[in-house]
């Protein structure tokens, strides 16, 4: 088979199935309930005020690898900061939540090593532990029981991971990671936790460990991003100082890939800034989603709540996400039909998500439009 009909073919496939995907253009009269934006910071007027006054001293790109001469000043700023903000000894900045996990797992694994895995994890993480040398073990979506069972029965030579979403990104429940760091600490695992839509939602914004009253440790690693409540792109792993050291010389995705942008990280810095002491962004983020959850019951739309920005109204069918995303955006609102294999076949949904920057005028709209639906 020729190489074009190959991809014909499989694209064909794929739009039969109803699992066809496309980057869509919103205008700007689209009231957008897709977004990872939790906070309302990627677009913030304070940020750009300050960008604008600070451009000149910015350098439009890191030039090469953080280790051979792209490592800049507000690189280090922002890790020290994240640092202090997570209650961390040390951060590492790298270029996304997926370079961060795939990195992260490679380096401090070998073939002796068990990782122990929720059954929803993100992709990343999943990718991250098929590209290491380590066993992996999979346990049931947060079923301590299964996990504790399994850590007990299989033989493990060399270390003991376990990871974790801290807010699952597609269910927006949360991990009870005072449970599972009970867990780590028995049977002398560490714990990795991927806090991406945890950070600066959850544990007054300091993330799901905060949630629990975890104080950090040197068993538990910390990951995150900067382009969700951040509002900004890139991520970053918090841990111990040693922790840290050792990634910088192990991490491929560190070692082989040029640095972000000044810029980049500046944005980053200040956004941070802004979400550490702008609590009330986070507050009513909390309560425009609760209003929200109300609201589907109200129409008869039975959901989870987990006290999250993310509400996920599964729907089974590919063909009826579709249909109910399309309907819509045919009345200029923007929910996106999430499909296998981001969801196990026969949940298809849509993922619903406020952002500080929704209104209850657009919220109530919503309400009104899906219920028509």
């Amino acid at each position: 088979m020729e190489f074009k009909d190959f991809l014909k073919k499989s694209l064909e496939d794929i739009k039969s199935k109803n699992l066809y995907r496309q980057r869509i253009v919103l205008s700007k009269d689209t009231v957008n309930f897709s977004s990872n934006d939790y906070l309302g910071l990627r677009d913030n007027q304070k940020t750009k005020e300050k960008l604008l006054k600070n451009i000149d001293n910015l350098d439009l790109g890191s030039g090469a690898s953080v280790l051979v001469s792209g490592y800049h000043p507000v690189q280090q700023e922002l890790e020290d900061f994240i640092a202090n903000f997570k209650q961390t000894e040390s951060c590492v900045v790298v270029g996304s939540g997926y370079m961060a996990n795939v990195g992260l797992l490679q380096a401090i694994t070998n073939e002796d090593d068990v990782i122990f895995s929720d059954e929803l994890n993100h992709a990343s993480i999943i990718d991250g532990i098929r590209l290491s040398k380590a066993k992996k073990v999979i346990y049931r979506h947060l079923d301590l029981e299964d996990l504790e069972d399994k850590i007990k029965a299989v033989n493990v030579k060399g270390k003991k991971f376990i990871i974790t979403d801290g807010v699952f990104s597609m269910e927006g429940d949360i991990a009870p990671l005072d449970k599972i760091v009970e867990i780590a600490d028995k049977y002398d695992a560490v714990l990795i936790v991927d806090d991406a839509h945890g950070t600066g939602i959850t544990g007054e914004g300091r993330g799901t460990l905060n949630h629990f009253g975890i104080t950090p440790k040197d068993n538990i690693i910390q990951v995150g991003t900067l382009s969700k409540a951040v509002g900004s792109y890139g991520a970053f792993i918090c841990g111990s100082k040693l922790l840290v050291d050792f990634l910088v010389n192990k991490m491929r995705s560190i070692i082989f890939t040029t640095g972000l942008s000044p810029i980049q990280n500046f944005i980053s810095l200040e956004n941070f800034k802004l979400l550490s002491k702008e609590d009330y962004r986070r507050v009513d983020v909390l309560e425009k989603a609760k209003y929200l959850y109300n609201g589907l019951k109200s129409v008869g739309i039975e959901i989870n709540f987990h006290n999250t920005p993310i509400l996920s109204y599964v729907v089974g069918s590919e063909e009826k996400a579709l249909k109910i995303r399309d309907k819509l955006l045919e009345n200029n609102i923007f929910i996106q039909a999430i499909r296998p294999p981001t969801v196990p076949k026969g949940t298809s949904r849509l993922r619903i998500t406020v952002s500080h920057k929704n209104s209850y005028k657009e919220i109530d709209r919503l309400l009104e439009i899906i219920s028509n639906i």
